[in-house]
């Protein structure tokens, strides 16, 4: 790999174009030619290309251009500002950063350096990282009239707090555009320091037939490529269309920034990574360096379909399922009213049906995933889907869909069947499904879909959080028997032969809610009656040893942390209220183990991990359970070199207990006792991260 590749430097730098591109594109050069002898030298200013910065010489001056390019001579010192304010010196280099131009800097975690890029990420003018950071004509003149009271050399939350006056000038002067409505807020610290990392780690280039894209070294052996576009931006005139494939770009796209969470209530962004706006149809993918034909992973999010994102840590862990020798896609699609929304006005304008616009992304995401993964090392032949909550319910509705024929192999569903009598997962009638859009419409106040169209996606979400109790809408959007993308209801789909009978494997937790255990115990004879791929079936019981010791089941979600190999999911799975005192079965009660004065319970993380107790154990079990998954993922058996996994049959009621020891068990309808007479009546279609 070329170094031009590897620090993220634009592919088409040579002598000759690095002077065209200088004459043409550096604007407001003053050129003093005859103070240096030889041509200019081309340098990059990179935290990703950050186009729009002041530079000067002792010979010349001008401002980086689209591609973050700038000219010096050798031997000459370059100066960085945003006009009146400084950036910092540095001697001139093919490539510099925040980093380089800091004087005495010797890591990006330096308070000084961690305000730059935390600045030049907030400021950029369309908020999509992976293009570059664009410093507009119209951002930099409020830049300039600010420019005394942003001081670099103090506490990254002292600057953010003291860019406020910054952004509300920007805010108010509408410069910023992009597809979330709400006004721009700080790059949190922590995000601006991964970003920079990314950007100048180890990269690599992979073409697809919609362009080239440019990832990076997530660790030793594994490449990374975050938010790259599998359908357009379903915006405008596209919302509540089917996704329309994605457009070509030109030269090379980034992938080191993640695209957007589908809007949802905001309260939720903060359990991924990313923005929230409409335009979201990214998937993330993960594969090992050596990646040549290997089977492919392709993750759908929980959440029910209307909340989360496939945009955190723990789905795309390097060290995870790619470390089994897998190709991993993390998927964002449409949710709630976005991406299930029927009415009248839309069956009409699309010839008969409407709704399942998120469940058509999944399946424009599998399309590009045909088309696309063996440039990432994947086998196309050898695809299987896997989900948990309501991303098991997607898996679930994609197999009974004629229109997601033959574009996977397999299916992983955990947590995710629903008993018969839950719509949501099983699938209302259009007509049912019309009856909520147009309740939707007529407190919207709209009568048309171009007015409908044209209202900010924030706008539609609040009316659903006022209009529901306690702004909980799960339970009215999911899949719709509309007669193209689901013929029927999931019952009657499954009993009448899937439409994709693929092998398959599904579960719950010990711990679990008991419509989803219902739903596990009602499926499964109907599964192997009327359908010939093999099941597997599991029972998930392992928790960690300190909640264990308190009587914690394993809730729903617990299997994430060892099907992911994430220990700090934990902490987001308590935040989320999964984890669950069993004498009270509200969220358990953690201390304040560490003394600083705030518990568990308020919110302390290390408090919640320590209580957990997570250690060699469950590291072993991660490791298991990542060979079962992977190796059903490779050849539709689960089964690993300890352990012999039987498949679930009428005549065997076989089920696999995973715990510290995976054990081969029979009588699927008994193995849930405690966790069904201990919780109340809960919903399938539920959130878990």
């Amino acid at each position: 790999m070329d170094m031009s590749s590897r620090l993220g430097v634009p592919a088409f730098r040579g002598a000759v174009a690095s002077l065209l591109v200088f004459a043409g594109a550096c604007a407001g050069t003053e050129s003093a030619a005859d103070a240096v002898s030889g041509p200019p030298m081309i340098g990059t200013f990179l935290d990703c290309p950050v186009s729009g910065l002041d530079f000067q010489t002792d010979s010349q001056r001008g401002t980086t251009n689209i591609a973050g390019e700038f000219s010096y001579h050798e031997g000459q010192m370059v100066s960085f500002s945003i006009g009146e304010l400084q950036l910092g010196t540095a001697l001139g280099a093919p490539v510099l950063t925040p980093l380089t131009i800091t004087t005495g800097a010797t890591a990006a975690e330096d308070q000084r350096v961690n305000n730059k890029l935390i600045l030049l990420q907030t400021l950029d003018a369309d908020g999509e990282l992976n293009n570059g950071i664009q410093l507009s004509a119209a951002i930099r003149p409020h830049v300039a009239k600010h420019a005394a009271k942003l001081v670099f050399d103090q506490a990254p939350a002292t600057f953010i707090d003291a860019l406020a006056p910054l952004l509300t000038d920007l805010n108010a002067a509408r410069v910023f555009s992009g597809a979330d409505p709400r006004p721009r807020t700080a790059r949190p610290a922590l995000a601006a320091l991964e970003h920079f990392t990314r950007s100048t780690s180890e990269r690599t280039l992979v073409r697809t037939l919609n362009g080239t894209v440019r990832g990076f070294s997530a660790d030793a052996n594994t490449w990374q490529f975050l938010g790259i576009p599998y359908a357009q931006p379903p915006v405008g005139d596209l919302r509540w269309k089917a996704p329309q494939p994605a457009l070509t770009w030109p030269g090379i796209r980034d992938a080191i920034a993640w695209g957007s969470q589908a809007p949802q209530n905001p309260m939720y962004q903060a359990f991924g990574e990313g923005g929230m706006s409409e335009d979201c149809l990214y998937l993330n993918i993960t594969m090992p360096k050596n990646a040549s034909n290997l089977p492919v992973m392709v993750w759908f999010h929980g959440g029910g379909f209307v909340i989360l994102t496939g945009n955190t840590k723990t789905f795309n862990n390097p060290s995870s399922l790619p470390s089994k020798g897998v190709v991993l896609v993390t998927v964002n699609h449409r949710l709630g009213p976005f991406g299930y929304l029927a009415h009248p006005l839309l069956t009409n304008e699309s010839g008969g049906t409407s709704g399942n616009y998120g469940q058509l992304d999944l399946i424009a995401a599998l399309n590009w995933i045909k088309t696309n993964i063996v440039s990432f090392g994947g086998d196309a032949s050898n695809v299987t889907i896997f989900g948990e909550s309501g991303g098991g319910g997607k898996v679930l509705s994609l197999m009974a869909s004629p229109l997601a024929s033959g574009l996977f192999h397999k299916a992983i569903s955990e947590s995710g069947q629903a008993e018969a009598s839950n719509k949501i997962l099983n699938g209302p009638s259009l007509a049912d499904a019309e009856a909520v859009g147009t309740s939707l419409f007529t407190r919207l106040g709209v009568t048309s879909l171009f007015d409908a169209r044209a209202l900010p996606w924030l706008t539609v979400i609040q009316a659903e959080l006022s209009n529901y109790p306690n702004g909980d809408y799960k339970d009215a959007y999911g899949p719709v028997v509309d007669g193209r993308y689901m013929k029927q209801p999931m019952e009657a789909s499954i009993k009448a032969g899937l439409a994709n009978d693929v092998p398959f494997m599904g579960g719950a937790n010990s711990g679990d809610m008991p419509g989803l255990i219902t739903g596990l115990q009602e499926q499964m004879p109907w599964r192997v009656m009327f359908n010939k791929a093999p099941q597997y079936v599991y029972k998930f019981s392992k928790v960690p040893s300190g909640w264990a010791a308190q009587g914690v089941l394993s809730y729903h979600g617990g299997e994430l942390t060892y099907v992911f190999n994430y220990p700090a999911s934990l902490a987001t799975h308590f935040m989320l209220n999964l984890v669950l005192d069993p004498a009270t079965n509200m969220r358990l009660a953690v201390a304040d183990l560490n003394g600083d004065g705030v518990s568990g319970s308020q919110g302390d993380v290390k408090d919640v991990l320590a209580s957990a107790s997570f250690g060699a154990e469950d590291s072993a079990v991660a490791d298991s359970v990542m060979s079962m998954w992977t190796n059903f993922a490779k050849a539709g058996d689960p089964s690993t070199g300890t352990f012999a996994w039987m498949p679930y049959t009428a005549a065997s009621d076989a089920y696999a207990e995973i715990t510290t020891t995976p054990t081969m068990k029979t009588g699927l309808m008994a193995a849930f006792s405690e966790a069904q007479a201990r919780a109340p009546s809960g919903t399938a279609n539920q959130a878990a991260p």
